[in-house]
């Protein structure tokens, strides 16, 4: 077995972060405050061989720069689901065309909308 943080080249099932490449940017940066600076810089050269996204890679610095600097990985499973991921549901949901709302009735050309008295087209408002 070799050292995953000194491997320029690591492959996604080293990530540290389960599908680390379909996660949105606002995801990752919450995933990465869990992670210890080895995991960072394997996410990092990943990162760089693939997507390579100034963003991300800033990202990833920045968190470098903060660990170096005496703050520890929070707690919390980089693995768990977050908002960005789907989560299994365990029945079947109540939602089916049985139970959607009706869609409103459009109104007939040439009538006006009687919730609004103020239209110009109201007869009960209408000058004569």
């Amino acid at each position: 077995m070799h050292d995953k943080s000194s491997d320029p080249h690591p492959s996604r099932e080293e990530l540290p972060l389960p599908d680390y490449d379909h996660m949105p940017v606002a995801g990752l940066e919450h995933r990465m405050r869990s992670l210890p600076a080895d995991d960072l810089r394997t996410v990092r050269a990943y990162e760089r061989e693939h997507a390579d996204r100034p963003q991300v890679k800033q990202m990833i610095d920045h968190r470098l720069d903060q660990l170096e600097h005496g703050s520890a990985p929070s707690g919390g499973d980089p693995a768990a689901h977050g908002a960005e991921q789907v989560r299994p549901t365990r029945g079947r949901s109540s939602v089916s065309p049985q139970t959607a709302a009706l869609p409103p009735d459009p109104l007939p050309h040439g009538t006006y909308d009687r919730s609004h008295p103020t239209q110009p087209n109201n007869p009960r408002t209408r000058h004569r």
